[in-house]
């Protein structure tokens, strides 16, 4: 029979067997791993054909630090994650961010500063950049239409996409799901304003084969030939002429200024691992890793001389509009905006 002495006995074991526990997991919530880094990326960065995997393996190489590749689906919801857990997080770099992303980050997330060490080298398209000291652009492109060469349609602005034999013809992102969804919308608003974009909008939804929630559906669709247009990079055509040797895809040049997408890689001030964090960011602006994502990526690399003498060089660059970083409830406003018409419309 276990007497009242035995069993206070045991209880006592059991709660200094959980304090111990307890005080080892904060050691090592508090004692990060100096060797490796946290890094949270889209799923076609760590995939084995992104670019996450080779960069990973050339910074383990060169600065003996490993990364480990956490996939997240949407951007969006890493960072809600990052806000909820707070200084528990546990995430030391985030990569896939783009100017929306920062937006819809402030007042949530703090970021530690960094600033690039080669500015001096971006393109003059992206001048602005040089003062940005929170976030580091790894590459970047003009957003545009692509189409096959073979269309019978001349487009050339935001109103030829109201032509009678585009109806049913364009494929579009969701704006709230999707970084490309939202740069149209945005350019839709910039370059005709408020009432004159409205009514553009209602117009649109007319020559929409459908809002797709990413890019990679709305672009399928447009392979699979169910729409002769979407919405897309100036770089796109770029990939189907070196991995399919396909010269039909072009680009299309509007008369509007083009808006660009921008992709960031940042430190929220909560890392783990924050020096080597640090490197790794810094890292993906070096010569070696600007030629892996520009090839796995697909998109124009941040330091120019890059993408000399290789298939990047030929793509033209569109006049675009300048860096803007837009304050978060004018982007909520004109999502709520397009939601309306697209209410009323269905």
């Amino acid at each position: 029979m276990v007497t009242m002495k035995q069993f206070i006995v045991f209880l006592g074991v059991i709660f200094s067997g959980l304090i111990i526990a307890y005080l080892n997991t904060e050691q090592t919530k508090s004692s990060p791993d100096n060797n490796t880094i946290k890094v949270y990326a889209y799923s076609s960065f760590v995939s084995k054909w992104g670019p996450g995997p080779t960069l990973a393996e050339l910074f383990e190489k060169n600065y003996g630090i490993k990364v480990d590749l956490i996939e997240s689906a949407d951007v969006s919801m890493t960072l809600q994650k990052i806000a909820f857990e707070g200084k528990n997080s546990i995430v030391d770099v985030v990569v896939g961010l783009d100017q929306f992303d920062i937006a819809r980050s402030s007042g949530r997330i703090n970021w530690r500063e960094i600033s690039s060490e080669r500015a001096s080298e971006y393109p003059p398209e992206l001048s602005e950049l040089t003062k940005e000291t929170k976030f580091i652009a790894y590459d970047w492109a003009p957003m545009a239409f692509v189409t096959r060469q073979e269309l019978a349609t001349t487009v050339n602005s935001l109103d030829d996409l109201l032509k009678p034999e585009l109806k049913g013809k364009i494929a579009l992102q969701d704006p709230r799901t999707s970084s490309p969804g939202l740069q149209f919308l945005v350019w839709v608003f910039e370059s005709k304003g408020l009432e004159e974009g409205k009514a553009f909008l209602k117009s649109l939804n007319q020559q929409v084969h459908s809002y797709s929630a990413g890019w990679s559906a709305a672009y399928g669709i447009f392979k699979n030939k169910q729409a002769d247009l979407v919405f897309s990079y100036v770089t796109s055509p770029i990939y189907h002429i070196v991995e399919e040797k396909d010269l039909s895809f072009i680009s299309l040049e509007m008369k509007e200024d083009h808006l660009v997408q921008i992709e960031f890689a940042g430190i929220p001030e909560t890392c783990q691992n924050c020096d080597s964090a640090a490197k790794f960011v810094q890292f993906l602006q070096t010569d070696e890793a600007q030629k892996v994502l520009m090839t796995k990526n697909y998109m124009l690399p941040m330091i120019g001389k890059i993408k000399e003498s290789t298939a990047f060089d030929t793509v033209k660059i569109y006049k675009s509009r300048a860096y803007k970083v837009y304050e978060k409830k004018q982007l909520d406003d004109w999502i709520q905006i397009w939601s309306e018409i697209r209410k009323n419309e269905g």
